[in-house]
């Protein structure tokens, strides 16, 4: 299944009560239509400037890991109607020791769509493989800097050499499968310049897909510049650029235009249509996104449901 068609299908309808409707009759339909956005351990490896990981106090607080033996329970639950099942969201899933199960039951419940969204740099190429074989769908790749000294600055710990590596064992990986893989490239005022020359580094590698979003504040992180100050005056120039030659490259440019980001919007990373659920370790939430009745506008569009 092509996740992005499902996702441009969703911007095309407008309306929200049509949204709900079509909500209402997948479900007692008994169709699919939850997106799983679920990381099974409270880590990451890296320490990255611009994430909540790089403050020290909130480190403490993130502890545990998912218990195997709830994965079945896990999936009965939720499987059986994802249009989408996304493995990391706000940690790092390949420090997660039962990724090949997760993969295994979702792929048993004939989920659509199986992706992972990773810093890349513990990944192993038969692992890779053996997830592929398995049903995965999609590698999510995050990347803050096209430079070495940007991005092991702005990933603290990273090593840029080593994601040269999994980059070229991915890109041959994808060779006979339909599997995808996507860099996704947050900037703020240090790392946007540096865009001009994503193609010439990572062009040979062939992502499926490029996302470039704006830096957002997610709390006491160690880099504090969120102005666009410097930005805005090169952004169109950076913005075409990008567009000509993922053209020519063939991949898929998912980026926000000069007035989505003046306007702080984010677009092409949340479905609209359907319902997306985010699972951690302790908390079970339903994020309804799009435009909002008046109710769920003033939740800011999430609901907690209870404890998991």
């Amino acid at each position: 299944m092509d996740i992005y068609r499902f996702i441009k299908l969703s911007f095309l309808i407008k309306s929200p009560r049509l949204k709900f409707l079509g909500l209402f009759i997948l479900h007692i339909t008994k169709q699919r239509y939850l997106a799983l956005h679920f990381d099974p351990v409270n880590a990451c490896n890296l320490r990255c400037k611009m994430c909540y990981f790089s403050d020290k106090d909130y480190v403490k607080k993130l502890k545990g890991v998912f218990p195997v033996d709830v994965l079945d329970y896990f999936g009965n639950a939720f499987f059986k109607r994802a249009i989408k099942l996304q493995i990391g969201c706000g940690t790092e899933p390949t420090l997660y020791k039962n990724i090949d199960k997760i993969i295994e039951k979702a792929s048993q419940a004939k989920v659509p769509h199986i992706s992972m969204v990773t810093n890349g740099l513990l990944l192993e190429k038969e692992k890779v493989k053996k997830w592929i074989v398995n049903g995965l769908s999609e590698i999510i790749l995050s990347l803050h800097g096209v430079e070495k000294e940007t991005y092991e600055t702005m990933m603290s710990r990273g090593n840029f050499k080593r994601f040269l590596e999994v980059l070229q064992f991915i890109s041959v990986l994808k060779q006979g499968h339909t599997f995808k893989f996507r860099i996704n490239y947050t900037f703020n005022q240090d790392n946007f310049k540096e865009l001009r020359l994503f193609y010439s580094r990572f062009g040979k590698f062939k992502p499926d897909y490029l996302q470039i979003r704006p830096i957002i504040n997610m709390g006491n992180t160690e880099y504090k510049n969120f102005s666009f100050l410097n930005i805005l005056p090169i952004y169109n120039e950076v913005y075409y650029q990008l567009i000509r030659e993922s053209k020519k490259h063939g991949v898929k440019l998912l980026m926000h235009s000069i007035k989505q980001l003046e306007s702080r919007k984010s677009i092409h990373s949340i479905i609209n249509m359907c319902i997306v659920i985010f699972l951690q370790l302790n908390n079970l939430m339903i994020a309804f996104y799009g435009r909002m009745s008046p109710i769920m506008s003033t939740l800011k569009g999430f609901v907690w449901v209870g404890k998991f």
